[in-house]
């Protein structure tokens, strides 16, 4: 279980930052098997409307989870004094002595083959375009949460969801889907609010269309 540094109040307010390392650590408990994905959309629905440090600790104070980073302690500077400075000086002058002596072995080592290392190949373009980090959340598990949503919401499951397609893994990427249910239509606005590594987390935004009034005849 996680263990939170130092204790914060319900009045200490939470930022967009605090809010997206609360996202992540809980995308990583959802990746390792610690929530059902219920829990995981609940959770991070949560913390990106959690108002302040207080709430956002609520929600992974039971998880196997690293603490978030706005409970650690700063690091505080720690003066040298005069009956020190010898010792960082050594410390320093072998350091150099030893970086020195790496270098010369690896001139030595390198020269023989003449050979010299092959750069890296460039790096792919993500199919998702420019700017993407290639990083993208299929389709098929954009309609699923937009269902699961949906569920939680109005209270079963929907008829039919339709999503444009595959969502871009970059922080504010968005999509509209369409959602048709007992003869109704809804909007379900799809945003991304954070991104860890290949794990993406977003925000939906479900709402009925009103339906426009018929022309009025002349």
């Amino acid at each position: 279980m996680m263990q939170p540094g130092p204790p914060y109040g319900v009045s200490t307010r939470a930022n967009d930052a605090d809010r997206a390392d609360v996202c992540a650590i809980v995308d990583n408990a959802y990746a390792d098997g610690e929530l059902d994905p219920d829990e995981h959309r609940q959770r991070c629905a949560a913390a990106m409307s959690a108002k302040t440090r207080s709430q956002l600790l609520d929600l992974i104070h039971d998880l196997q989870a690293r603490p978030p980073a706005f409970t650690q302690q700063p690091a505080t500077a720690v003066a040298v004094t005069s009956s020190r400075k010898w010792i960082v000086g050594a410390v320093v002058g072998a350091g150099l002595a030893v970086v020195a002596i790496l270098g010369i072995l690896g001139f030595f080592l390198l020269s023989p083959s003449g050979s010299s290392p092959s750069p890296a190949p460039p790096a792919q373009a993500g199919s998702l375009g420019s700017g993407s980090t290639g990083t993208f959340l299929p389709l098929a598990d954009v309609v699923a949460t937009v269902s699961g949503d949906f569920q939680d919401q109005i209270g079963h499951a929907p008829e039919h969801v339709s999503c444009p397609g595959d969502l871009a893994g970059r922080v504010g990427e968005f999509e509209r889907c369409s959602i048709i249910d007992n003869g109704k239509r809804y909007d379900a606005d799809v945003t991304v609010t954070a991104v860890n590594g290949n794990r993406i987390t977003t925000h939906e935004a479900i709402n009925e269309e009103v339906p426009s009034p018929p022309p009025s005849r002349p």
